[in-house]
């Protein structure tokens, strides 16, 4: 009996492609690295020079020198110099990423906006279930245009774009010229999902910084942080998917930004006990951040996809269960 061997997947070669993006692991190891690096080294330096006063009396400019620092890798370095994830210059760049690509508009941008509605009512259920355990919800709208909450409708502009950026239009682009379109969703949101243990990094050096006592204690920070990366990778898997059948980052950014912006709307609240604080993040990464938003968004991007056909539509195994619209030869 002869035996059949599986064909390895090889990374596709195109014409003026870079060494880079021919090696897609390499490339994606040196922007995460110089991501991390423009992510903390500007402020980290711009925190260093002024005193905590000064700080919080001028925190406009930490958030311009933390937007376009990171600005400065992804418009300059990266197009460029690392010439990833295609060739090297604007215009393919931006063709690559698929950030100059939202047609139809309509489609485009309304799953953006579904996808981010549907997330924030989870969360909120999300909450509410928890608060009915033990506690009060908060909901505070000046808390999105106070400079001193993390989480502003200004301040959530650099997630919500250059992650995106960095994630589904350059990395997800790399994983797919090396490995199919399941594989590539799945690797891409735990990439996204691990990536936010950084947020433990910044953390720790704002505590360094500013001569303060983390809060909660750093196991439970730890623990909380484990939470918040195992429920974003539900949430990237769904941004790769969402990337992928719209042929589009525009509704990606849509999506994320608008999540970051309103999540302080839908997630804040007391807590009578320690334990209902891990009750909640239990609640947010099954129902409010994770798993049923992840789900049901997907649901809502398929029947989009059978509904209003595009001529770039094509089926994700795994994902595309149901409404997978067949292909039928002429």
């Amino acid at each position: 009996m002869g035996s059949t061997k599986k064909k390895k997947r090889t990374t596709k070669k195109e014409e003026g492609s870079t060494w880079l993006s021919e090696h897609p692991w390499l490339g994606i190891l040196i922007l995460l690295f110089l991501y991390i690096i423009f992510l903390i080294v500007p402020t980290f330096i711009y925190r260093i020079f002024v005193n905590p006063a000064f700080f919080v009396s001028h925190l406009y400019l930490y958030y311009i020198i933390d937007f376009f620092g990171v600005a400065f890798l992804f418009l300059v370095i990266v197009p460029l110099v690392l010439g990833i994830p295609n060739k090297r210059g604007y215009v393919d760049h931006f063709q690559s990423i698929r950030v100059t690509n939202f047609k139809p508009p309509y489609r485009t941008i309304v799953l953006g906006l579904i996808a981010a509605i549907v997330t924030l009512v989870c969360m909120l259920i999300a909450t509410l279930l928890a608060a009915l355990v033990g506690g009060d919800m908060i909901f505070e709208p000046s808390l999105m245009i106070d400079p001193l909450y993390p989480a502003t409708i200004y301040s959530t502009l650099k997630p919500g774009i250059w992650e995106e950026v960095a994630f589904r239009g350059i990395i997800l682009v790399l994983l797919l010229r090396k490995y199919s379109k399941k594989t590539s969703i799945i690797v891409n949101g735990i990439l996204f999902g691990t990536f936010h243990v950084v947020n433990i990094l910044v953390g720790i050096l704002n505590a360094w910084i500013f001569e303060i006592e983390p809060e909660p204690s750093l196991n439970g920070f730890l623990i909380i942080e484990g939470f918040r990366v195992l429920y974003t990778t539900f949430f990237g898997i769904f941004l790769a998917y969402l990337f992928i059948k719209t042929n589009s980052l525009i509704p990606c950014i849509i999506t994320h930004y608008l999540v970051d912006a309103f999540a302080s709307q839908v997630t804040i609240m007391t807590y009578d006990s320690e334990m209902v604080i891990w009750i909640h993040l239990i609640f947010m990464t099954v129902i409010g951040f994770g798993m049923l938003p992840m789900k049901l968004n997907t649901l809502i991007v398929r029947a989009s996809c059978y509904a209003w056909p595009q001529p770039y539509d094509e089926q994700v195994k795994f994902f595309d269960t149901y409404f997978a619209r067949k292909k039928h030869k002429s």
